[in-house]
Parts: C-alpha cells; structure tokens; sequence
C-alpha cells in the first residue's frame, strides 16, 4: 500500500472529528496489522504531513490537510468511475483503493470533467471537498 492510501485514511478520520488518529484506526480500516499501520503513520510523519505522538497518535499538519483532501476526491472519482461497472458501492470502494495510487493525473483530469459536477461518489460522500 503506499503513502496516500494512509494519508486518505488519517484524511477520513480527521474529516469525521477524530483529530489524532491511531494505528488502530488505520489497521481496522485498511485490515491490515497494528505494527504496519504505527509503520506509516511514522513515515507520513517524517513526509512532513503531520506529527506521530506517542499514546495519542498522529495529527495532521496543513500540509497532510491538503494533501488528505486531494487524494479523497481523486478516490471519490475513481469511485464514480467503477460505479459504471455496475458493482455494489463495497466493492467500488475497496477496488479504488487498490489503484487509486497507480492512476495518473491525465485519468483524474478527465474523470474531473466527467464527474465534475455530480454532487456526490457511489458512497454516498460529497465529491465538493
């Protein structure tokens, strides 16, 4: 998995209140293990995206904000993408985050003009972040 799928996830919690996030948080989400999660959320850390404190967790600074936010909406267009394959919003969903970090900025500049001006992703979530 790489970095932006991390930092989607912190961008997530932190979008529904939760101002520290941690591994926990992301291993749940991700359904991977506790020591990977702790793993990342130490490397978004030293990305500059925020800080990792110890028995709290990790917090977003503006960058990790922007970047997090970014990469939601480039994973809510993917989303709208794969809706048009007909599968449940689940499955959309999981299938997005498995590529939405290898699909270039040329695809999400043109699933922006198609999806642009739809309210929100299969989801249910606002794609006006």
């Amino acid at each position: 998995m790489k970095e932006g799928t991390y930092l989607r996830i912190v961008y997530k919690a932190f979008e529904n209140g939760m101002h520290f996030v941690g591994p926990s948080y992301v291993a749940k989400e991700l359904g991977i293990s506790k020591v990977t999660a702790y793993e990342a959320l130490l490397k978004l850390a030293k990305m500059n995206y925020g800080s990792y404190i110890p028995k709290k967790g990790f917090v977003l600074n503006k960058n990790g904000i922007k970047v997090g936010k970014d990469l939601t909406r480039k994973h809510r267009l993917i989303e709208c993408f794969l809706a048009e394959l007909n599968l449940d919003a689940d499955r959309i969903c999981k299938e997005a985050t498995n590529i939405e970090c290898f699909v270039s900025d040329f695809l999400i500049e043109a699933l922006e003009k198609r999806y642009g001006n739809k309210e929100t992703c299969p989801c249910g979530h606002s794609l006006k972040l």
